[in-house]
């Protein structure tokens, strides 16, 4: 990574700076559906179908949530979906950017942080 100490943390910052609210995330993703009634009377047995928009999540062990989203909320759910792509995103590039500084102080630090030489104990013989 390119850059001197001082341009580092200066990046992270600006990074940190630009996140949007934390309170405005949500993880997941949101999906539009083409869905048929089975109603024989519908338009949608003949023709296109109901159009239904999910926040979908999946968790560990293949659990699947879904949220039905009314339209007032889509774009809402889309915004806070992009709002976690930016945090992940920021994590880790915060995240690359303090392994390069420990990279950089381990080695003007190694010499500094070591703890002095013990000094020897000389034997003393027993009488």
């Amino acid at each position: 990574m390119k850059g001197s100490e001082r341009q580092l943390l200066e990046r992270r910052a600006r990074l940190v700076r630009r996140l949007p609210s934390f309170q405005e995330i949500v993880r997941g993703t949101v999906r539009t559906r083409e869905l048929r009634c089975g109603k024989p009377t519908c338009h949608c047995a003949s023709g296109p179908g109901h159009l239904a928009t999910y926040l979908t999540v999946s968790f560990a062990g293949g659990r699947t949530e879904q949220i039905s989203l009314p339209a007032p909320l889509v774009a809402q759910a889309q915004a806070w979906v992009a709002n976690y792509q930016a945090w992940w995103d920021a994590i880790e590039a915060v995240s690359a950017i303090n392994r390069e500084l420990l990279r950089r102080r381990r080695g003007s630090s190694q010499e500094d942080s070591r703890p002095p030489p013990r000094a020897r104990r000389t034997r003393t013989p027993r009488s």
